[in-house]
C-alpha cells in the first residue's frame, strides 16, 4: 500500500483533527531552522501498542525492503521464520536489550496512512504551507526500544517530527548543517553511509536537550545531528518525516560532488552556483531509477550505481600498484 498523497496523487479533504497542538504557531515559523518541542495528543495510542506494533511488523516483509530487518546469518531463513522473530522482538522489548525500527508504517496499513496523513493536515495549519502538496516523499516509522538505550550521534535527510507515545527519552540535537557537521560528512552520508557524523569533544556545549514523556515531540530539521537516550522504561515513539525537493536536490549535488572529489578534482559546493548545481542534480537524477520502489531508492539509487564503477577503478589500480612495487625496478614506471 503507497500514501498516494506524498508521491503527487490527489489529497483527501480532511478536517485538522488537532492531533498536535494548535495553539502555538510562532514556534513554527522556525521550522528547518532550530529545534523545538510541542506537543501532540499520540500518547498511549491503540496502533502503537506493543502487540499491535509485532502485529504490524509482519507485513514489513511484503516490502521489497524487507531485508532491513534481517541479520546477515538470517538470510536463508524463510520467512516465516523471519515474522516470527521480529514479532516476538516486539513483544518481549522490555527484557531483550533490543531496538526495533519499523519504517514506512503508513505504506503498510491504512490506519496508519490515514494517522499520517491527518498529522501533515495539523502541520499544514501550524505552518501555513502547503507540505503535501510540495513535499517529494514522506512516510512515518514507529521506534521502540529497550530501558537505557543510546542512540549514537548521526544525523538524518528529513524534516522530522519526533513523538514520544510510551516511557521516557533525551534527545539532544545540534545545530543543522554545516555549523556542526563538516562538508564531508555530509557528502559521505549522501553516498549512504548512515553513520557518517562523527562526534568531536568540542560539541560537548552546542547541543540543545529535549526531555520527552508521551505527549511531548520534537521537530528535528534536515542535517541537525542528534543523540537519543531511552529512559528506564520501554519507548515507543513515532517519527512522521518528509523531504522537499529542494532538499533532493541539495542531496543529488552532494553525491554528484563526492564522486568527483573522489577523481581529484575541487567541485562547487552546494549553492555557490545555480547551474551546475542544476547539471550536477541532472545528471544524478537521470541515472537513478526511474520507478524506485522505496524511498532509500529513490535518494541512494544514482549514486550506488555510479559507486560501482569507482570502486571496480580503485580495485584495479590498486592491484596494478601492487604489481608495479613487486616488479623489477627496470619494469616498474607506470606505462
Amino acid at each position: 500500500m503507497m500514501n498516494v498523497f506524498s508521491r503527487g496523487g490527489p489529497l483527501r479533504e480532511i478536517a485538522p483533527p488537532g492531533l498536535i497542538d494548535l495553539g502555538n504557531k510562532e514556534i513554527w515559523k522556525t521550522l528547518n531552522e532550530r529545534p523545538f518541542l510541542f506537543s501532540h495528543r499520540l500518547a498511549h495510542h491503540p496502533l502503537f501498542t506493543l502487540p499491535r506494533l509485532a502485529q504490524l511488523s509482519e507485513l514489513a516483509f511484503d516490502r521489497p525492503d524487507y531485508k532491513r530487518y534481517i541479520t546477515t546469518n538470517e538470510k536463508s531463513l524463510p520467512k516465516d521464520n523471519l515474522k516470527r522473530r521480529l514479532h516476538e522482538d516486539i513483544l518481549n522489548i522490555g527484557s531483550n536489550g533490543k531496538w526495533v525500527g519499523l519504517h514506512y508504517i503508513d505504506e503498510m496499513h491504512e490506519d496508519y496512512a490515514t494517522l499520517y496523513e491527518s498529522l501533515l493536515v495539523d502541520i499544514e495549519q501550524l505552518t501555513g504551507l502547503p507540505v503535501r502538496r510540495r513535499m517529494a516523499w514522506g512516510s512515518m516509522s514507529a521506534f521502540i526500544a529497550a530501558p537505557g538505550l543510546v542512540t549514537p550521534y548521526h544525523f538524518d535527510h528529513e524534516t522530522n517530527f519526533l513523538m514520544q507515545v510510551q516511557g521516557e527519552k533525551e534527545v539532544r540535537l545540534y545545530p543543522r548543517g554545516l555549523a556542526t557537521l563538516t562538508l564531508e560528512e555530509i557528502e559521505d552520508f549522501y553516498h549512504h553511509n548512515p553513520v557518517a557524523g562523527r562526534y568531536r569533544d568540542d560539541l560537548a556545549s552546542a547541543g540543545e536537550s529535549f526531555f520527552l514523556k508521551p505527549g511531548n515531540a520534537v521537530h528535528h530539521p534536515p542535517l541537525a545531528a542528534h543523540q537519543v537516550r531511552n529512559g528506564q522504561e520501554v519507548s515507543v515513539s513515532v517519527a512522521i518525516y518528509y523531504v522537499t525537493p529542494d532538499m533532493e536536490e541539495q542531496a543529488r549535488v552532494h553525491q554528484a560532488n563526492y564522486c568527483l572529489r573522489r577523481m581529484g578534482l575541487r567541485p562547487r559546493p552546494v549553492g555557490a552556483s545555480r547551474f551546475w548545481d542544476g547539471v550536477k542534480s541532472g545528471v544524478m537524477k537521470g541515472i537513478s531509477k526511474s520507478r524506485p520502489r522505496t524511498h532509500d531508492e529513490m535518494l541512494y539509487s544514482g549514486i550506488l550505481r555510479v559507486r560501482a564503477p569507482l570502486k571496480l577503478a580503485k580495485t584495479l589500480k590498486q592491484s596494478v600498484v601492487s604489481r608495479l612495487r613487486r616488479a623489477p625496478a627496470h619494469l616498474s614506471s607506470p606505462p
